[in-house]
């Protein structure tokens, strides 16, 4: 891109439009050639964007980077002040993990006229939104943090929305003035139930997408709830902290996300052999599950649960 398209790039995202392109000095036939060669890419009809190198990066963090170009690419389709981009595309703009929601299209909600549902990769909503609820970023105006939590507890699966929560709640903007606000807001929405569900259930502790959905896992199994983040010290100090602990039968899970991407180092992993030594020799049962678990609850929650019964016959050490 020349300069001049490159500042206006600079500020959508990376997103220009045919008409900016046409701006800024390209004709339609230069336009076309950018795209037939390969250096720009169609992120949606007549939005466009200097292809990437991402080969390096993991799937699911391309996916995030693309999503967050179909949202400057719908915004820029749209008349200035029409829509607010919200639901989990707030989230993602937010930097908020999501799970297991459709990344191919964007979410906005209407602020003037427009019909709601689907239409190109777009799906639209209608709702009032109070100025506290909307703020401002990467030149966009986005839902709140905490309204985009409440929006996705309201559309998603309580497991999704619990997984987003979780992260956001650890975030300072998140206020439990604004919780009680939205909680009275969201009372008659249809998915109200759903939203106090996952607020009363939600946890800041929970430190990763894997703990969050281990949570989730545990609740629906019907085991008891855990303390997160417990910390263990020995006669010669520090062991250290758990994901997950049940203190009523002396059991610790632990969430090895590191696992699916073979991030684990030799020096890793030898350490976390010791630290599990220490565990152990305290008298606690230690079970390490990894993503994989996460798809089978019910074969989790019986190896849990095989732990909870080991651990009985096990007294506690000191």
């Amino acid at each position: 891109m020349n300069p001049r398209l490159k500042a206006i790039a600079a500020g959508q995202g990376g997103v220009v439009s045919r008409a900016q392109a046409r701006y800024a000095g390209y004709t339609r036939e230069q336009i076309a050639r950018r795209l037939t060669d390969g250096r720009w890419e169609r992120v949606r009809y007549g939005q466009y964007a200097e292809r990437s190198d991402l080969s390096d990066v993991p799937a699911w963090e391309r996916h995030v980077l693309h999503h967050r170009r179909l949202v400057h690419a719908a915004m820029n389709s749209m008349r200035p002040g029409s829509a607010v981009v919200s639901h989990h595309s707030a989230l993602v703009m937010h930097g908020v993990p999501v799970w297991k929601v459709d990344l191919s299209e964007v979410q906005l909600t209407r602020t003037s006229g427009g019909r709601s549902g689907p239409k190109t990769g777009v799906r639209h909503h209608r709702s009032r939104l109070a100025a506290v609820d909307v703020t401002n970023v990467a030149g966009l105006p986005v839902t709140a943090l905490t309204r985009a939590v409440v929006e996705v507890a309201a559309t998603c699966t309580f497991e999704a929305a619990v997984v987003s929560a979780d992260a956001a709640f650890r975030r300072p903007e998140v206020s439990e003035d604004d919780l009680r606000r939205l909680r009275e807001v969201t009372h008659n929405w249809p998915g109200g139930p759903t939203i106090r569900a996952v607020l009363d259930f939600t946890d800041s502790l929970a430190e990763s997408v894997g703990e969050s959905r281990l949570r989730v896992l545990i609740h629906n199994e019907g085991l008891p709830k855990p303390v997160l983040q417990a910390e263990f010290v020995d006669a010669d100090g520090f062991v250290g902290r758990v994901d997950l602990y049940f203190p009523e039968y002396n059991t610790v899970v632990e969430f090895d996300g590191l696992v699916k991407y073979g991030e684990a180092t030799r020096e890793a992993l030898i350490g976390e052999k010791l630290r599990e030594d220490r565990l152990r020799a305290l008298g606690l049962e230690v079970v390490r599950l990894t993503w994989a678990d996460l798809d089978h609850p019910a074969r989790t929650a019986l190896r849990i649960r095989q732990a909870f019964a080991r651990a009985r016959r096990t007294p506690l050490a000191g």
